[in-house]
């Protein structure tokens, strides 16, 4: 699998979305590194924490900005953050517990996730944004 890299083709246009969704590169590529070195479950877990805690962060700040900008998609995109979040936090909880949370099926789904909804979802937000005016 070829490795995640951020580059200009992800970038919205606006500094503090973008920032966050390379942050957020890293730390799916973080997961991808530890994993591929057969990281102790402990190590793994950090990295997942990292992961949910730098999403949650970024959801609200991207909430935020939808909210200010009376963005009308508002509502299915928080609804889309909230899908994942629950998802993330179940990865957390079962990897917490010892349970199988972090495998290679895992990390492809984080890997797919992020791509495809900063290329759908946010994307149209960064469209939205830009032909409103908004920064």
């Amino acid at each position: 699998m070829a490795e995640l890299t951020w580059g200009d083709k992800h970038a919205l246009g606006f500094r503090g979305i973008d920032d966050e969704h390379e942050e957020l590169f890293e730390a799916v590529r973080g997961i991808e590194s530890a994993m591929a070195r057969s990281a102790e479950p402990a190590a793994i877990g950090a990295l997942l924490d990292k992961l949910v805690a730098a999403t949650g962060t970024h959801f609200a700040s991207e909430e935020s900005t939808m909210r200010g900008a009376k963005y009308p998609g508002l509502a299915l995109h928080a609804a889309e953050h909230q899908r994942l979040m629950e998802k993330l936090g179940a990865f957390a909880a079962r990897h917490g517990q010892g349970g199988v949370a972090m495998n290679q099926h895992t990390v492809t789904f984080l890997r797919d996730w992020l791509l495809h909804h900063i290329e759908t979802d946010d994307s149209r937000l960064g469209a939205w944004l830009k032909e409103h005016g908004s920064d």
